[in-house]
């Protein structure tokens, strides 16, 4: 990871966990540990900064897609690493960066919202189909509606009401909504398989 990324990076998570407002570029160059003169030659301004670490967000997460699907013994696992991948993203944001976003920078937000609609897209509707064509989830699965219905619960999860930051344990969200589901949908084969699949911990 270069420099540029890096602190890109590292920003976004800053953001992340306490919002974007209430982040001063003062903090925020103390909290990353640099110069004014650098942070200019990242981004102008602190929109623009928000704008790339989305940016760069969308990026990775897209390549970390395309590795967990390459590196998956069978579509199934891909499927499920890959809504894993999705929900410890959204799952990660404090309510005032998702507030910050909606209201202060909504071309950041649209890209955002572009990200999870990419993700829904590009690699949960084709894998729920593979995963069908190869006996894992029942026939009479309907990938598309399946798709969007894991999308609307990961909005679900933005709304502070109904999920209050940090209120409820990630696997265990990731096990209610995520694994109980599909395994529902499963076949005895794809069921064998998620009984089997590894609860894992928050990567960051």
């Amino acid at each position: 990871m270069s420099f540029r990324d890096t602190i890109l990076h590292e920003a976004l998570v800053i953001f992340e966990q306490k919002g974007i407002e209430d982040i001063s570029t003062e903090t925020l160059l103390e909290l990353l540990d640099i110069s004014r003169g650098t942070l200019n030659e990242i981004a102008g301004s602190k929109k623009e900064l928000v704008q790339e670490c989305i940016s760069h967000s969308i990026r990775v997460r897209q390549k970390v897609a395309e590795q967990i699907i390459s590196e998956a013994d069978h579509s199934l696992e891909a499927l499920l690493q890959v809504l894993q991948l999705c929900l410890e993203e959204v799952y990660s944001f404090n309510h005032a960066f998702v507030y910050d976003l909606q209201v202060y920078y909504p071309q950041s937000w649209a890209r955002l919202q572009l990200l999870m609609r990419l993700l829904t897209r590009n690699y949960l509707r084709p894998l729920i189909q593979q995963s069908k064509d190869q006996g894992y989830l029942q026939q009479d699965v309907d990938a598309e509606l399946a798709a969007r219905m894991f999308l609307n619960h990961m909005y679900g999860l933005l709304n502070p009401r109904l999920f209050p930051a940090f209120a409820f344990d990630y696997q265990e969200l990731f096990k209610t909504m995520i694994l109980n589901y599909i395994k529902g949908c499963a076949t005895p084969q794809g069921q064998a398989h998620i009984d089997v699949f590894p609860l894992k911990a928050m990567a960051v």
